[in-house]
């Protein structure tokens, strides 16, 4: 192997404020210099090897070391280097680094850049204990905590060991990568158009480890890993109408994925791996960042807007500094929190009610909607309720389906709807499809309706197109209507 894809496949970041540290670390991980090793050659011509040493002497590894004194400057270095193509294969993190990010922190930041790379976190302190780590941090495949002052053998073995499962890691990933190319290859000349299915299946007789379902999972997965950098996911808005007036009064901005290999993934299908694997909050973040961004171009080039509603889901919730990031978000897209809602699932929100609720009324107050998702499935407390910083809540699509047939769904709906009357709260029925339910919503003083009766998601540039049409109409009319509504339903 050549000298620069040695120093390539071991590049180290070091993230610590205290500079000897840095000084420590290129001493134990730094090559012996050029002229002890030519003096310990010289030594073996003229007196021989050692007795018990081999006279083949394996050379020591070189490291390319980076420093960064702060979080948010590790997190720019790593960023910068994976978009480079010059990943770095470990970073050796800081518990402790006032005044910035803690080292919990960071390394959540850095696998929201890079979530291949490698972490050892140093502390010399029982700040945490594993299971706290564990919760904050979930994938302790990547991660090994070291004690500080740490052993210089121990530092030079967990860089040589992490750095090559590095780059093991990331061969493989080439490797699979390069079988999959080669499948789609071989189906571009079969007649019928190329499925997932039948590629996912290929792929399972060529590795013979894994049935069909867990392959695809494995290749979402994987997949998902780089849908962001590459430019894989983007945004549809579905409006939300006022049912008395049925002028648009907010838009809920809808996430897609469109794989070059795998097509269109439902969300149905992706969001819940990418939940369970913490790959929902970088995606999160990114669906904010876009629809912040969307509503700035909008108003730039003079487009009524309303607000845009973005989920934030149970995952993001627990991450540590949600609320930080999305201040953080408004700020660099030059977003106006008026022009924001953030929607929580009744049930996430119901289990962090005392952690959340100060942050919460801090953004309302600034002018950020907040809306509980899912009304209904939660098992949600009125005392509860009533004393959370809420704005709206979303009746639950499943107690909206059977309106018009199902007289409990219609009691349910009527009580809910008089509760939030007394709360003072706004309510929205989501997945309307019928004139029927909208019939029954009507008759109970409900306000706002969103579904494909008005309105299929639709693209940003549709949008657009609606949003000045709507401008320059007193309602939502049946003309508006029946050319937004889809022909067959597309991705909820």
């Amino acid at each position: 192997m050549s000298r620069q894809s040695n120093v390539t496949r071991r590049r180290v970041l070091v993230i610590d404020d205290n500079p000897a540290i840095h000084e420590d670390v290129r001493k134990i991980l730094a090559p012996q210099p050029a002229e002890l090793q030519e003096l310990t050659a010289s030594e073996t011509l003229l007196f021989g090897a050692r007795t018990g040493e081999d006279s083949t002497i394996t050379p020591d590894p070189e490291f390319q070391i980076d420093s960064a004194y702060q979080g948010e400057e590790g997190i720019a270095l790593a960023d910068r280097a994976r978009r480079e193509d010059r990943p770095y294969a470990i970073a050796i993190v800081d518990a402790r680094m006032p005044p910035g990010l803690d080292g919990i922190g960071t390394v959540a930041r850095l696998w929201e850049k890079d979530p291949d790379i490698l972490v050892v976190l140093c502390t010399a302190h029982s700040d945490y204990s594993w299971r706290q780590i564990r919760r904050r941090l979930p994938h302790p495949e990547r991660l090994i905590v070291l004690k500080k002052p740490f052993d210089n053998i121990e530092l030079q073995q967990l860089a040589e060991i992490l750095t090559e499962k590095w780059w093991l890691a990331r061969t493989a990933r080439e490797r699979l990568q390069r079988l999959e190319a080669l499948i789609i290859e071989r189906n571009r000349d079969v007649r019928c158009a190329p499925r997932i299915d039948a590629q996912l299946a290929s792929l399972e007789a060529s590795t013979q480890r894994m049935d069909a379902a867990e392959q695809r999972r494995s290749a979402i997965e994987h997949a998902m890993r780089y849908a962001v950098q590459e430019n894989q996911l983007f945004l549809h808005y579905q409006p939300l109408v006022d049912i008395d007036t049925r002028c648009a009064v907010g838009l809920e901005a809808l996430l897609r994925w469109r794989h070059p290999q795998l097509g269109l993934v439902s969300p149905a299908e992706f969001i819940p791996i990418a939940e369970q694997t913490g790959l929902i909050v970088p995606i999160g973040e990114f669906v904010l960042r876009s629809a912040c961004a969307q509503v700035r171009r909008w108003e730039q080039t003079r487009i009524p807007v309303v607000p845009v509603a973005v989920n934030i889901s149970a995952v993001q919730l627990n991450s540590p500094g949600i609320w930080s990031r999305v201040r953080q978000i408004l700020q660099e897209e030059g977003g106006r929190p008026q022009h924001l809602a953030l929607e929580i699932t009744e049930s996430s929100l119901m289990e962090n009610v005392s952690r959340h609720a100060a942050a919460l009324q801090a953004l309302r107050a600034d002018g950020v909607v907040i809306e509980i998702d899912d009304f209904g499935t939660g098992y949600s407390s009125l005392s509860c309720l009533k004393h959370l910083p809420l704005d709206s809540i979303k009746i639950d699509r499943s107690f909206v389906t059977h309106l018009g047939t199902s007289r409990t769904d219609e009691t349910i709906v009527s009580a809910i709807l008089t509760m939030a009357r007394g709360l003072g709260l706004r309510v929205v029925a989501e997945g309307v499809e019928t004139p029927e339910q909208l019939e029954v919503l009507e008759r109970h003083g409900c306000e706002i309706a969103q579904g494909y009766y008005f309105c299929a998601p639709i693209s940003s540039d549709d949008c657009r197109q609606l949003l000045v049409e709507l401008a320059a109409r007193t309602a939502f009319t049946d003309t508006l209507r029946l050319r937004n509504r889809p022909s067959l339903m597309p991705l909820s």
